[in-house]
């Protein structure tokens, strides 16, 4: 987690957080809409910070959660990839790809604990993607 925040912190304090181009500038508009989406979808009371499921959490299938299993961290990596773009650097590359892995370790363990505590996570894993459609 706190690879994550460092990481997001980085491109909050290291350059602009809104894209200059018109083509990162809709990779950032949908990561935004796309993260929107999945914590309304979520409802805020089921909503964690952590990748630990709540203890009266309930598991959402429908809407975006019915493609992607976590579109929060899309959301997250295809707005910072817009910053990347645009105010490119070997180090914000760097960093991006730091994120990129964190990510896919944390979503790794959060299924993990989702299984764990949901019967039906299982079934609901193998009709959709981790985190791009047709790819992962």
């Amino acid at each position: 987690m706190l690879v994550q925040l460092l990481s997001l912190l980085y491109f909050m304090l290291s350059a602009p957080v809104v894209a200059s181009s018109y083509e990162a500038l809709f990779i950032e508009a949908a990561g935004l809409a796309l993260g929107i989406i999945a914590i309304l979808q979520m409802k805020p009371g089921n909503f964690n910070i952590t990748p630990v499921p709540r203890q009266n959490g309930i598991l959402i299938s429908h809407g975006i959660y019915r493609i992607i299993r976590h579109p929060m961290y899309l959301a997250q990596l295809l707005v910072v990839l817009a910053l990347v773009i645009d105010y490119f650097s070997w180090i914000r590359l760097a960093v991006f790809m730091l994120l990129l892995i964190n990510l896919i370790f944390k979503l790794h363990y959060e299924e993990r604990k989702l299984i764990r505590h949901f019967d039906g996570y299982a079934a609901y894993s193998a009709k959709n993607w981790k985190l791009i459609p047709y790819i992962f």
